[in-house]
């Protein structure tokens, strides 16, 4: 009787411990992969955000033409932000053009994803990855409240790049953000 006593004890002590060695793996690889496409997220947003900010420096470099449209939709994201510069030689009209990719469903809501597009003299080159949540571009006064292109002096501009793959839904984040406010010097 003892003998088997001893081996259901020590059979419940090795499950407890399995389940307990287990649970904590299974923790771990969910926690690399979520920081690895938290990684692939950041790399993403900032890659297209510094694009975005060493364009916006440039604005009306060389050229009486600076900011030529920003337009918004009803949730206040940017749908379409023009503006030119010159490098000596040539005028570049730049245009970010956010467009719809697909929606996806995170805690039972849809959320739509975006991509924007970058066109140089109205040639697509470039632009951001299609995992986008919200881009806004506004241009501002000198005290930084938002104005009209005609009387902007500094841009804020503000980038949410949703994780790219992965379960949204029990992610810790899910998403990267990044926003800066620029003072074009020749804006």
């Amino acid at each position: 009787m003892q003998l088997i006593l001893d081996n259901i004890s020590a059979i419940l002590v090795f499950t407890a411990v399995a389940t307990a060695i287990a649970t904590l793996q299974l923790r771990s690889m969910q926690s690399t992969a979520e920081m690895t496409i938290a990684y692939v997220s950041k790399k993403q947003t900032l890659e297209f955000a510094d694009l975005l900010e060493q364009e916006i420096k440039l604005i009306g470099t060389s050229t009486a033409q600076k900011i030529t449209n920003v337009t918004t939709n009803g949730d206040g994201q940017t749908t379409n932000f023009t503006f030119w510069w010159n490098d000596g030689v040539t005028d570049f009209e730049v245009q970010y053009q956010l467009v719809t990719v697909d929606t996806v469903t995170v805690n039972g809501d849809p959320v739509p994803r975006y991509r924007v597009d970058r066109y140089v003299n109205g040639v697509l080159e470039g632009g951001s990855p299609s995992t986008l949540q919200d881009f806004r571009v506004e241009p501002l006064d000198a005290s930084g409240n938002v104005t009209g292109f005609a009387s902007a002096v500094m841009v804020r501009a503000q980038v949410v790049n949703m994780y790219p793959i992965g379960d949204i839904d029990n992610m810790y984040l899910g998403r990267t953000f990044w926003g800066m406010t620029l003072l074009p010097v020749n804006l």
